[in-house]
């Protein structure tokens, strides 16, 4: 191993990392509006990268147009997953939390199967939708792909904190997220800030997909794998902290970056599950979570 892999490995984890963050935000955004684990998330993002190949090389559109429509597409697909998996559930079970995890999981296995059938099992590459050509930063070659990976996760991340802590939508939210029954006093429409949760979620997690794909290639069996980790980055980080989202994300990228160099690739997933168990074991609300933090007794069970 020599220096050079390794700021290599550590180059590439910051870069996941701030992809997985993208994820473990919409998990986050999810989870603390609704308290539900929506494992259809990780199908949104797999989508992203599928669509990135057929719309921005089979059918040849900007970078621009594609993810514009990879996002829009991710919006519909937090529609749906609200309209049928998680809706119908609302203020019909005792067990809301238990029954959405059943239901997001059947949903998203259900279009991770359409997808297989309607594109096939091979797995495409996507090219950088900017120059490939490694920029030299103190003698080591590194793709600029990773840097605007880093780049867009910081600055999304900037924007949706400045969003909850500096408008009226954002205070409605961050009301809804911490009394949900006094929110409903004040006038706000609960169930719309819910929805919306689902909405951002799937922009999100759309972007995602098309940021990681020049890095993974495009897929339709990557959903659980990308699925599983957003969800370690938003267990190690905290259960319905952004803050946590952010921290817990790029852990999970360096370990996805470095781990193939200390430990070998094969290792990486392994060592990462043992993470984020070692982490739930010793604080299971995660690093920055709070327990009981998700509030409705009626809604959330967490």
């Amino acid at each position: 191993m020599t220096i050079t892999a390794l700021m290599l490995g550590l180059i590439s984890g910051l870069a996941l990392g701030s992809i997985y963050l993208l994820i473990a935000l919409s998990l986050t955004l999810v989870l603390a509006s609704s308290g539900v684990f929506n494992f259809a998330q990780g199908t949104v993002v797999m989508a992203g990268t599928v669509l990135s190949f057929v719309l921005g090389v089979r059918m040849g559109w900007t970078p621009l147009a594609t993810v514009s429509a990879i996002m829009a597409i991710g919006v519909l697909g937090g529609l749906l997953t609200h309209a049928i998996a998680v809706w119908p559930a609302m203020g019909r079970s005792k067990a809301f939390a238990h029954t959405t995890v059943l239901t997001t999981l059947g949903l998203g296995t259900a279009v991770n199967a359409a997808v297989a059938l309607i594109f096939g099992s091979e797995s495409w590459r996507v090219p950088s939708f900017i120059s490939d050509n490694p920029l030299h930063v103190a003698g080591i070659p590194v793709r600029p792909i990773y840097l605007a990976m880093i780049g867009a996760g910081l600055l999304i991340t900037l924007v949706i904190d400045r969003v909850l802590r500096r408008t009226a939508m954002g205070h409605m939210f961050r009301s809804t997220l911490e009394d949900p029954e006094g929110a409903m006093l004040l006038g706000i429409d609960v169930r719309k800030i819910i929805l919306g949760s689902f909405l951002i979620a799937g922009a999100l997690s759309g972007l995602a997909g098309f940021l990681i794909a020049p890095v993974i290639q495009a897929s339709a069996f990557t959903a659980q794998e990308l699925a599983f980790l957003g969800f370690a980055g938003m267990a190690i980080g905290g259960f319905g902290s952004f803050g946590g989202a952010l921290l817990g994300g790029m852990i999970s990228g360096l370990i996805a970056g470095l781990a193939p160099v200390l430990a070998g690739p094969t290792l990486t997933l392994p060592i990462l599950f043992v993470v984020t168990v070692g982490v739930l074991l010793v604080r299971p609300s995660g690093l920055l979570g709070t327990a009981g933090l998700f509030g409705s007794s009626r809604l959330r069970e967490i």
